[in-house]
């Protein structure tokens, strides 16, 4: 007879708890999401925590049940809490990727601010990198292409 697999009641998957700006004091950021995280469940806070937001935002991601994360949610400090989700690199036009509508209302510097840079190893000629429909590069960019013979600089 086979064995029969155990079921874990509470079945889990990362979520991100959004808790708003990231906290003034750095050293307050870990201890208050395991102190949140330990209410809710338990001892299992080291199993459960996957990493505390504390530089650009304050949160923490978790292993969390469906009704963990509702119960978490409803905490005063916390903004919200959603489940994590892995996402494929696919352009370099971030605006229309994440789904912003076009007459959103935009920042006037936001078009001079580079956010992150992945280093996928994918190739510069990748339709990602197309400057199709690109203005000039902006007049206070200060930045040079290095090309070589087989490398192709765009916009």
């Amino acid at each position: 007879m086979p064995k029969r697999r155990h079921r874990d009641p509470w079945p889990s998957e990362v979520h991100i708890v959004y808790m708003g700006d990231r906290p003034k004091d750095v050293l307050l950021g870990e201890p208050q999401h395991r102190s949140m995280l330990e209410q809710v469940i338990g001892s299992r806070v080291s199993e459960s925590l996957v990493h505390s937001y504390q530089r650009s935002f304050n949160g923490f991601a978790a292993n969390l049940s469906d009704e963990e994360a509702m119960e978490i949610s409803r905490m005063s400090q916390v903004v919200s809490v959603f489940p994590s989700k892995v996402r494929q690199l696919h352009t370099t036009r971030s605006w229309n990727f994440v789904g912003f509508p076009v007459n959103a209302r935009r920042a006037s510097y936001e078009s001079d601010v580079i956010i992150g840079m992945l280093d996928t190893g994918i190739w510069p000629e990748s339709d990602s990198f197309s400057d199709e429909g690109f203005g000039p590069p902006p007049t206070k960019w200060k930045g040079t292409c290095q090309s070589s013979s087989n490398f192709t600089c765009n916009k």
